[in-house]
């Protein structure tokens, strides 16, 4: 290890020559909703992947994971290296790394924690190596790409890895300083979230993405055209989408927009989801919907950041925010339920349907308005009374009240207190 490279270890693990330091500094993180889980004993000989965008937390929570393992004493040293920087990136080509590590650093049962692995040419073969030497060390890997992260980590750790997936701040991690209008607006990516320049933030989250994620590391040919689409997206979001109009639209073919789909999803920008059929032959079977992982990102490729009450979007920005959080609880709690939509060739449609198995499934509704008494749509009764579900849910502006429609009960409940569903449904 040359002199330079030692020095700038060094510099981003003070706690090593100061064991007094503490690795994440009292009250500069929102706890996640991952953490008792990532802390369970289960995971220690195990690697342990974050996975998500960029900007999203990963290494608060990756070192504050860190921090409290060896807090409780079940392993000594934090060893933190950033594949950001070239000179760690290119240096990290082998096993004989451990050797040099702990010869340098006089470590004994440390925590390995690389971050942003996907930048590295052969990380999977380098974790595996590592997982081969049966040390007594644990491993922490953060990427913001599944393609990469799937391309060049996992297939080498099959059976070997616990993953977690980290999207923007949830709702339930926000809590008290959850601020409705301002997050339905510039969304929950932890900076945005605490910071004052919050458009000008945006804007620099959005161009590192195309700049970074996009054309450095994926090396996407045509990144003009992705964008194009990124914004044809944001204005149809939450509509079924319609691969030819895009392909259109953008003048490219239809599996060229599959393929930017597919990218947009994998590095947790987009996500797709298709339409809950009982075999009904009035119900549509194929065209999905689209919906943006945070409603900042979306309004960021809109350049649309009009405050709520003049948005001729609204219903849209609040259908979307209930998507986020839904899902946001679904990875937050490694859940298996799906997340679908329903709609019917006439037109009927139910925004939300959680799904377990035919026997568990909650359909819910967005209907952000000012209601003064407990009324359904005539596509949600139609979904009650084709299916039965023995509970539903409609999400409004600020009425809370419940309905008995035969066997399902209606629970009205406004955003506001959109935590309380997490609690009355058992999926």
């Amino acid at each position: 290890m040359d002199n330079k490279l030692i020095s700038q270890i060094n510099q981003i693990n003070p706690w090593l020559k100061d064991n007094s330091l503490s690795i994440i500094p009292a009250m500069s993180y929102v706890l996640r909703q991952q953490m008792s889980t990532l802390l369970l004993p289960a995971w220690d000989k195990l690697v342990t992947v974050l996975v998500g965008p960029r900007q999203v937390g990963k290494t608060t929570l990756g070192k504050l994971l860190c921090q409290k393992l060896i807090k409780q004493k079940r392993f000594e040293q934090l060893l933190y290296l950033n594949c950001d920087n070239p000179l760690i990136r290119h240096w990290l080509d082998g096993i004989h790394i451990i050797d040099e590590l702990v010869d340098e650093f006089n470590l004994k049962k440390f925590i390995l924690f690389i971050d942003e692995a996907q930048r590295l040419e052969s990380p999977g073969l380098l974790i595996k190596s590592l997982i081969d030497l049966q040390l007594p060390i644990k491993i922490l890997v953060t990427g913001s790409s599944q393609l990469e992260i799937r391309s060049k980590i996992q297939e080498h750790l099959t059976g070997r890895q616990f993953e977690a997936t980290i999207l923007p701040l949830s709702y339930q991690e926000l809590g008290t300083s959850l601020e409705l209008d301002t997050q339905l607006i510039y969304g929950c990516y932890p900076q945005i979230v605490v910071e004052k320049e919050k458009r000008l933030l945006l804007s620099q989250l959005y161009q590192n993405y195309i700049n970074r994620d996009i054309i450095e590391i994926l090396r996407v040919g045509h990144p003009i055209i992705l964008e194009k689409m990124m914004t044809l997206i944001a204005h149809s979001s939450g509509q079924l989408l319609n691969y030819q109009t895009l392909a259109n639209d953008c003048n490219v073919s239809v599996t060229m927009i599959k393929h930017y789909l597919s990218i947009l999803e994998k590095t947790y920008v987009l996500q797709t989801i298709y339409p809950f059929t009982g075999n009904k032959r009035t119900e549509i079977t194929s065209n999905p919907k689209c919906y943006y992982l945070d409603n900042g990102f979306r309004n960021q490729a809109l350049g649309n950041f009009i405050s709520l009450e003049n948005r001729t979007d609204k219903g849209l920005l609040v259908e979307s925010a209930v998507f986020q959080e839904i899902l946001k609880f679904k990875l937050q709690h490694f859940l298996s339920f799906k997340i679908f939509f329903w709609r019917t060739k006439g037109g009927a449609e139910v925004d939300f349907i959680l799904y377990n198995n035919p026997d568990d499934f909650v359909p819910i509704e967005v209907k952000y308005q000012n209601l003064k008494e407990p009324a359904l749509s005539r596509s949600f009764r139609s979904f009650i009374d084709a299916y039965h579900p023995k509970k539903g849910f409609v999400i409004t502006n600020q009425f809370k009240a419940t309905l008995q429609i035969k066997q399902t009960e209606i629970i009205f409940l406004p955003l506001q207190k959109l935590e309380q569903l997490f609690k009355d449904i058992v999926i």
